[in-house]
């Protein structure tokens, strides 16, 4: 041992390393203290990950060290969110400091520790929740698939008051509870009912102030309660976390875009869970194919709760429709005929437009067949916030629905139709050109997202393999093509014939290169070596070129 002993800190940087710093005279550090250090001529607030360490252990030269002064008004990070960042850095290809910037960042700045004592309870006594046979039998599912240590998938419409009893029961218990929504309206939606049960309910998003997330840190770090959130919330300083609660798992917005880290809220829920002992809900009335097949299979465990009816499901072939003169406008006579019979039954029609800024037009269009009627118009983004049933849903162009650019588009396409008709009481009529697409024919039939696992599995693609993308970013057309190139050529020799690229993109700036690694004992290997061929590449040629991993991308 040297005769100075230092500590090691997690700097808000994308670092491979963890600098060594000596503790400022008269003070002592422990692991998970705030420090403020200076870097590379820049001041930070940083967290120590280590104590009494010997840099000469490693051949670090200390001459040059500097010094950390623990900031005693910002709170400790727990152990639990340290491994919780590694586990992520480990997982999405990114280093630890990259995470650290993301679970903080509302502690850049040094506030004074409140004086008043959270609020928020371990709720006790709460109203009766009132649950439908179908709904008791599938409550009682989990809770013995949660025995078992099992992650749980509840499929169906009317998730809510499960999840209402399930956190009860770990309220009860002294633990807290996270309930992931995709969407900051979705939450609002939640925590109305949600608050007439647990009153002390909090809310953790983007769109709150940096005091309020600061609030909300504090209270879980004191105690346990629960809160509903999008995303981030998975950063909370949870002392004792019971249950994670992931409603429309599939949706595309749990997955961080960018920057780093790039996670996916299912996964990282589950490396959560593990680390805190707590079980981990997926709710969802369209799962993801991802999930399906792990229920399928039997690492997770499944609970459905029964449909008390289906609508029907009309499939409209404007093309047909065309050549026996069965249009008029966007709408086709038959779609016309089914909103007068709704309308005229005193039911509420809503309709589902090409896009976002196409629905104006389509007002005006069909202002003037039911003037006055009041009918609602959509773009497809305003599908997942939905709120409410229709008599009938009518889709007008669900061509432009689906997508054609990678291999989840079909899955993402029959999600949101099937999310469509969970807001339909009579009848989901869908105008299209191609309907024997099997985004159709699944829909028509009744099935959901396996319906396209044969054709993943031929094809290689996940649940399968891991998919990784690498985006590379240039605005010199020429050093793009010639990087990803190269890039491509290198990992394709550290990896073999599982590189696929590169692609191009809509974006003339960038792009893609795919790389389908085996889910097999060298997942984790092969991954790390992905990593250390981008990192080589990128100190060669000192990132000219903006270069980006992406692990299970949607």
């Amino acid at each position: 041992m040297s005769e100075k002993a230092f500590i090691q800190i997690i700097l808000p940087l994308k670092l491979a390393w963890e600098p060594y710093y000596a503790v400022e005279q008269g003070q002592e550090a422990r692991v998970g203290d705030r420090v403020k250090v200076r870097f590379a001529h820049r001041e930070y607030i940083g967290v120590v990950s280590a104590v009494g360490v010997d840099p000469a252990a490693s051949k670090v030269d200390t001459s040059g060290v500097k010094t950390a002064a623990v900031v005693e008004e910002l709170p400790r990070v727990s152990t639990r969110e340290i491994k919780f960042w590694r586990k992520l850095s480990e997982y999405y290809l990114c280093t630890v400091g990259e995470v650290f910037k993301a679970a903080c960042p509302a502690d850049r700045k040094v506030v004074r520790k409140p004086k008043k004592k959270s609020q928020f309870a371990g709720e006790t006594e709460v109203p009766e929740i009132v649950l439908s046979p179908s709904s008791e039998a599938a409550v009682k599912e989990i809770r013995e698939a949660f025995k078992c240590g099992k992650t749980a998938l509840l499929k169906g419409e009317g998730r809510t008051e499960l999840y209402l009893s399930l956190a009860r029961d770990v309220l009860r218990e002294g633990r807290s509870v996270l309930l992931l929504v995709p969407e900051i309206a979705l939450s609002r939606q939640v925590e109305e009912r949600v608050k007439e049960v647990f009153p002390s309910l909090r809310t953790y998003h983007s769109e709150i102030t940096p005091a309020a997330k600061r609030l909300v840190a504090r209270e879980v770090r004191e105690g346990a309660g629960m809160v509903i959130g999008t995303r981030s919330a998975l950063f909370l300083p949870f002392r004792d976390l019971g249950l994670i609660i992931v409603d429309q798992e599939e949706a595309p917005s749990f997955k961080q875009d960018s920057p780093a880290p790039r996670y996916g809220a299912r996964e990282s829920s589950i490396m959560l869970a593990a680390i805190h002992g707590a079980n981990v809900l997926l709710g969802s009335a369209t799962p993801s194919l991802e999930t399906l097949y792990n229920s399928d299979n039997k690492l997770f465990a499944r609970a459905d709760i029964n449909q008390s009816f289906t609508p029907e499901t009309t499939l409209i072939n404007t093309a047909a429709e065309v050549r026996k003169n069965g249009m008029s406008g966007s709408f086709s006579l038959r779609l016309l005929a089914l909103m007068r019979k709704a309308l005229g039954a005193g039911g509420k029609v809503l309709l589902v437009c090409r896009s976002k800024a196409s629905v104006p037009e389509t007002e005006e269009e069909i202002g003037a067949i039911f003037p006055g009627e009041g009918i609602e118009l959509i773009g497809p983004a305003g599908i997942r916030t939905l709120e409410g049933t229709y008599s009938l849903v009518g889709v007008l162009q669900a061509d432009g629905i689906l997508g054609k650019e990678d291999f989840r588009s079909d899955e993402h396409t029959l999600q949101l139709l099937q999310q469509l008709r969970g807001h339909c009481r009579d009848c989901l009529a869908i105008q299209t050109r191609e309907p024997r697409h099997p985004v159709f024919r699944a829909l028509a039939e009744g099935a959901d997202a396996m319906a396209f696992l044969e054709e993943r599995r031929a094809f290689g693609y996940p649940p399968f393999r891991r998919l990784v993308k690498v985006v590379v970013r240039d605005g010199d057309a020429n050093r793009l093509l010639t990087h990803t190139e190269m890039l491509s050529r290198r990992l394709g020799q550290a990896l073999g014939d599982a590189v696929q690229g590169p692609l191009e993109t809509r974006e003339e700036d960038t792009r893609e290169i795919l790389v389908f690694l085996p889910r097999n004992r060298e997942l984790h290997r092969n991954k790390l070596t992905l990593y250390k061929t981008v990192e080589a590449f990128e100190l060669e040629y000192h990132s000219t070129s903006r270069i980006t991993i992406d692990v299970d991308p949607v």
